[in-house]
């Protein structure tokens, strides 16, 4: 029993007594609703003090893919293969980059255009990274009434099926200058954009007409290495052949001298023989004689024929043999040598040969040359011109528009408010709690 009435008086003790709550909150709604005015007008002062101060803008520009035109002209030399969507697709991916605009905004000295006071600007990089910061580029659709309808995911390439257009914005005070800075933008995009392109397509003509000069050089190399292998191989088949003729020659020669060696036998042979037959002296003159006089029916071996010996006789037979022993050269009495000397002549002296080792230029045999010449003269007569060429459409030039606040204000006061009560509520019951304290000691 005892142990319940302890149990119900230490619940006792740790209700929380409401009324006693609201009464020490009533004796401090003076403190409360003085703490919320103050907080609140502080919030209404803001609030007027931003509606007195410069005026925010918000200045866009918006633009369409380039035209077909532009497609034509650019692709009508045949080196490029651009599309709508490729430059449009380049013209965006320059004209978003933060570094661009940034280098767009220093050069066209646009900190001094905003800074009309010429105050200092305590931190200047951080002043110009919150003008190009708030530089957006979105696309926007627009519905069946001519209403915008926003897109924040800027994924432009998924929009390729319809003309969309797309909005270059930027926020600030002054509309004049951040207008004439955002056609500026534009402009200049515009112009790096195609600038690029016909850089592009510049440097593909240089690759090109390397390539030519390569192509060149590798066919008059090769041509150079036929012609080279085309000498050494007749100067090898006429070596092959005038190495046969010599051979030829020294057969003749060969032949020439071992039937000069068997006359002589056979001329000293007859000479012996006549000597010994005391035939001494040709005996020519006797054979148109008279048969009755002399029988030249001499039977030598069973022919008709008169022999050496008894025509000619010792003494010439022995002349002939001395001047075939003496004999330098059968060279005089090979008549086929003459024959084969002018073969070796005719080879040395090989016309196509000496052509060909006098050739100093092998481009005018090849053909493929001749192409190479009048591709390479096409591609330097060509005459890059960007007049009217552009890499969009501007759809509307840069315009300003004020941007509303009054309803963030608004709001601004109701959460002051509301803060300001909810502070000052907190704050009371402290200061009740610690009175509480400093009486019960």
């Amino acid at each position: 029993m005892n142990n319940d009435n302890l149990n119900n008086g230490s619940y006792a003790d740790d209700e929380i007594d409401l009324r006693q709550l609201a009464k020490s909150l009533k004796e401090r709604s003076r403190f409360i609703f003085g703490f919320t005015g103050v907080i609140t007008l502080a919030a209404i002062v803001y609030v007027l003090a931003q509606a007195y101060s410069a005026v925010q803008y918000k200045v866009e520009t918006s633009f369409l893919k380039p035209t077909d035109t532009t497609v034509l002209n650019l692709n009508k030399f045949q080196l490029l293969s651009e599309t709508k969507d490729s430059i449009y697709t380049r013209f965006l991916n320059l004209v978003r980059s933060k570094s661009f605009q940034k280098s767009v905004f220093l050069d066209g000295d646009y900190l001094n255009k905003l800074n009309e006071t010429n105050e200092p600007i305590a931190d200047v990089k951080a002043f110009v990274s919150g003008i190009i910061n708030s530089t957006q580029l979105s696309v926007f659709e627009i519905d069946s009434k001519g209403k915008r309808i926003d897109n924040d995911n800027n994924n432009y390439q998924t929009f390729t099926k319809i003309e969309l257009p797309y909005i270059l914005s930027i926020e600030g005070e002054n509309p004049d200058v951040l207008s004439e800075y955002l056609d500026e933008v534009t402009s200049k995009a515009n112009q790096q954009t195609v600038l690029n392109i016909t850089n592009l397509e510049q440097q593909m003509i240089s690759n090109r007409l390397e390539e030519i000069t390569l192509e060149k050089n590798m066919l008059l190399g090769k041509a150079k290495e036929d012609r080279l292998s085309q000498i050494l191989r007749i100067k090898e088949e006429d070596a092959q052949k005038i190495r046969e003729l010599n051979d030829l020659i020294e057969r003749a020669r060969y032949k020439a001298k071992k039937e000069r060696i068997n006359d002589i036998e056979t001329l000293t042979a007859a000479a012996k023989l006549a000597g010994s037959l005391g035939i001494i002296d040709n005996n020519l003159g006797k054979i148109n004689e008279s048969n009755n006089d002399i029988n030249l029916n001499i039977a030598i071996n069973e022919t008709d024929d008169l022999p050496e010996w008894y025509l000619f006789g010792e003494k010439a037979l022995l002349e002939r043999v001395e001047s075939l022993k003496s004999r330098t050269s059968d060279d005089p009495f090979i008549p086929e040598l003459v024959s084969l000397n002018n073969q070796i002549n005719e080879i040395q002296n090989n016309n196509l040969l000496q052509t060909l080792e006098e050739r100093q230029d092998d481009s005018p045999f090849i053909a493929r040359i001749n192409e190479l010449d009048i591709e390479s003269a096409q591609l330097k007569s060509i005459i890059l011109d960007i007049t009217g060429i552009d890499a969009m459409q501007v759809q509307q030039y840069a315009s300003a528009q004020p941007i509303p606040s009054n309803s963030s204000n608004r709001l601004l006061i109701v959460l002051a408010l509301f803060g300001g009560f909810v502070m000052s509520i907190i704050l009371a019951l402290l200061m009740n709690l610690f009175k509480e304290e400093e009486t019960d000691k």
